[in-house]
């Protein structure tokens, strides 16, 4: 769930510079998980793309040696195994990366009390990320919203209590008493 203008003026803020100031810190604060998020993709993209030349520059300087012999082959050959499964193992972090970071971010808008918390209660692998890289969470977080309530914000509306004081109860013109209390403050009366 993501902030609104409406929303705070919903809430009794009305002051504009205070509206201003309030969504202002709401997109930085956006931005800055934003900005988080693609340094740690890009600081990883970049680490796995220097591990990938390193490979690569291994793997040629054993093919340009001529003469080869049998134990070098099955070198290169073992090396180029290791490549390959370490290029798989490699694009798949990264994916499980991507797709982490893209559910994290989701979680700040669904209303959550916590998304950190939130983010345990979810299944990376049955998450899929959508064309344009957004993680389809609607599921999962309606199942989570109708097994563990407490883990979100409530929709409703808080009640306004009623802080005036009715003043003085009603006089009480004795229908209610018995008889016989009825009977004995009609002694005193008379006394």
């Amino acid at each position: 769930m993501s902030l609104k203008r409406e929303m705070l003026v919903d809430a009794g803020i009305t002051d504009n510079s205070v509206l201003d100031n309030i969504m202002q810190a709401y997109g930085a604060g956006i931005e800055n998980a934003k900005a988080q998020a693609k340094s740690e993709l890009q600081a990883e993209n970049d680490t796995l793309k220097q591990q990938l030349e390193q490979q690569n520059q291994a793997i040629k300087d054993l093919q340009e040696k001529e003469g080869a012999s049998e134990e070098s082959k099955q070198q290169l050959a073992d090396l180029q195994a290791q490549f390959d499964q370490y290029k798989t193992d490699s694009e798949a972090q990264l994916a499980q990366v991507t797709k982490t970071n893209a559910v994290a971010l989701a979680l700040k808008d669904v209303g959550a009390y916590n998304s950190e918390d939130l983010m345990k209660f979810i299944d990376l692998d049955k998450i899929e990320l959508g064309e344009d890289g957004k993680p389809i969470l609607e599921d999962t977080i309606n199942s989570l919203k109708e097994t563990s309530p407490y883990l979100f914000q409530g929709e409703d509306k808080q009640l306004n209590p009623n802080i005036s004081v009715p003043g003085n109860p009603a006089a009480d013109n004795g229908d209610n008493l018995s008889a016989e209390d009825k009977a004995l403050f009609a002694g005193f009366d008379s006394v």
